[in-house]
């Protein structure tokens, strides 16, 4: 099984590289985003919430440490949507060679792993050119955490709405997510935003950013939250490739 499991992943990493809309947007998005607004903002401190806590950090290292989550976020749902989209050709020959559904799922799981830290490198070195993180490996976590959670999405949508439909989920929802109820500049957020993808693990990415205490509940709920789309997701996705 670990071979074929290691075959396929390596099928899956040749089908992105032969995708080239995806590696146009891992090689400019994060430099586009993220270094846009970096240049963009204005040259002040501004007063950000962190925890508890009320800090205040320049708009420049704010705009690189906000738009990381939202640009890993795109690029990992993306990533998502288009694995379940190029590989089902590739599915249907590997299901002839006698693979199983299990198979099939394990190795799709594994080169969204891939690809989701290919998306947090590219994205994490961008925004540290930028800005130095207080706690930089909880920053690189809480931020592979992120892409995750949406590569995950990305891969439900793709099943559920196709390409089309769910290319427009997928660059919206990181938006409306992060930039519109994660901010923390922003005050009296709603209560229900807890429920939202990106909650706990931009949390932990903020505390990373900006202080030197990571509160470990906020890892933790992200790390449950994309376990549980994980759960999600290896059902549909096995519901989908299961030989009927």
């Amino acid at each position: 099984m670990n071979r074929r499991v290691t075959t396929a992943v390596t099928m899956g990493v040749r089908e992105f590289r032969r995708t080239p809309v995806l590696l146009a947007l891992l090689a400019f998005l994060p430099a586009y985003i993220i270094g846009a607004f970096v240049l963009l903002v204005p040259d002040v401190d501004v007063p950000a919430t962190i925890g508890e806590a009320t800090v205040t950090v320049p708009m420049a290292d704010f705009a690189a440490a906000f738009m990381t989550p939202v640009t890993v976020a795109i690029l990992s749902g993306i990533v998502g949507l288009f694995l379940v989209q190029t590989s089902q050709a590739a599915d249907d020959r590997l299901r002839l060679a006698g693979y199983s559904a299990t198979d099939l799922v394990v190795s799709r799981v594994g080169t969204l792993g891939l690809g989701t830290v290919v998306v947090t490198a590219a994205s994490v070195l961008v925004a540290v050119l930028a800005f130095t993180p207080v706690s930089i490996v909880p920053f690189v976590a809480a931020t592979l955490l992120v892409g995750l959670t949406y590569g995950i999405l990305g891969v439900v949508v793709g099943i559920a709405l196709g390409r089309l439909g769910g290319v427009y989920v997928m660059l919206f929802a990181p938006m409306v997510d992060v930039l519109m109820f994660q901010n923390p500049l922003a005050t009296d957020a709603p209560e229900w935003i807890t429920l939202l993808p990106s909650h706990y693990a931009t949390n932990a990415l903020f505390d990373a950013a900006f202080t030197s205490s990571v509160d470990a509940g906020d890892f933790g709920g992200a790390l449950a939250y994309a376990v549980a789309l994980l759960a999600i997701g290896v059902l549909v996705f096995y519901r989908a490739t299961a030989v009927e």
